[in-house]
């Protein structure tokens, strides 16, 4: 197979059928969020241009690590060739449990090693400077400010943020129902702050909710009352870093790394931080134990044995 961009005939009727149930198990039995939904089936239909040829046909050994090399030479991220693996992978998978496949080729592809990156966090103050700068009496003014605070206040995901009915936080409580990444369920405990913005917020929400728009029962809601799309999320957090030049860069993932980084760093479990998060391993909760360098400091003095000479 010639390694070099080639657009491939259009996809037949029966792998239209193949690729839409294929997309159907991802959304509706894998559980995966309609992103990683759209990624896959995108790396499924470069692999196909790239072949040239039906899927049936080219899902091959070679053919699969040709259009790997292809990938990596023409610059792909490792991570953008580690994803086009666990699509092709996931793909594979699904062929020999729904189509009777007798083996997965694609799981001879090798992920290449990719650096680790310690996540960005945000100081307690520059976290504080970004919620703060959201002020005002206005509907609007008062929801973004409890979205900080929420955001920041259970570590959530924009998505998850996003999502949230007005019947999941419970303010009398101090807890959050969420629901994550593979429709996983979990409870997180939020700050008082954030549950008397969220009860302050909820008592002007009905000046978003003009008469006659449907309202949905989310939590956070557009100036029509509509479910807010994560990139709202991104966007309103993008407002209020503007304000807050100390937080140059920051977007809502920032706030969930700080969550984490700032909990582990004032003596949390890290277990218990897993839960939080929603985490499934907790290998990925680890990454968040690149400690700062006064934690570093104090935890040396306390376990050298002339540590607090």
């Amino acid at each position: 197979m010639q390694e070099e961009d080639t657009t491939g005939e259009e996809p037949t009727g029966d792998e239209r059928g193949l690729l839409r149930d294929f997309r159907r198990y991802l959304t509706s039995i894998a559980g995966l969020s309609e992103r990683t939904v759209t990624a896959y089936m995108t790396d499924l239909e470069r692999f196909r241009e790239w072949a040239g040829a039906a899927l049936a046909d080219c899902f091959t050994p070679d053919d699969l690590r040709g259009f790997i090399r292809h990938e990596v030479a023409r610059g792909l991220a490792p991570s953008s060739v580690s994803r086009a693996i666990a699509s092709l992978r996931g793909f594979g998978r699904w062929l020999m449990t729904h189509r009777d496949a007798g083996s997965n080729p694609a799981i001879l592809l090798t992920i290449p090693k990719r650096k680790k990156l310690l996540p960005s966090f945000l100081g307690i103050g520059e976290a504080v400077a970004v919620i703060e700068s959201f002020a005002g009496d206005g509907a609007l003014s008062i929801r973004n400010r409890a979205m900080l605070e929420v955001l920041y206040g259970a570590g959530l995901r924009a998505a998850e943020l996003a999502s949230l009915g007005v019947a999941d936080l419970d303010a009398g409580s101090g807890i959050v129902r969420v629901v994550g990444k593979g429709r996983k369920a979990r409870v997180v405990p939020v700050t008082g702050q954030a549950c008397r913005w969220v009860e302050r917020y909820l008592s002007v929400r009905q000046d978003l909710v003009r008469p006659g728009d449907a309202d949905a029962g989310y939590l956070f809601v557009s100036v029509r009352g509509r479910k807010l799309d994560p990139r709202d999320v991104r966007r309103i957090v993008a407002s209020g870093v503007r304000r807050a030049a100390r937080a140059a860069g920051a977007t809502p993932h920032t706030f969930r790394h700080s969550f984490a980084t700032h909990l582990l760093d004032r003596g949390a479990d890290l277990r218990a931080v897993q839960d939080m998060l929603g985490h499934s391993s907790l290998s990925t909760t680890q990454i968040y134990t690149h400690l700062t360098p006064e934690r570093l400091r104090e935890a040396y003095a306390r376990a050298h044995p002339r540590g607090e000479d």
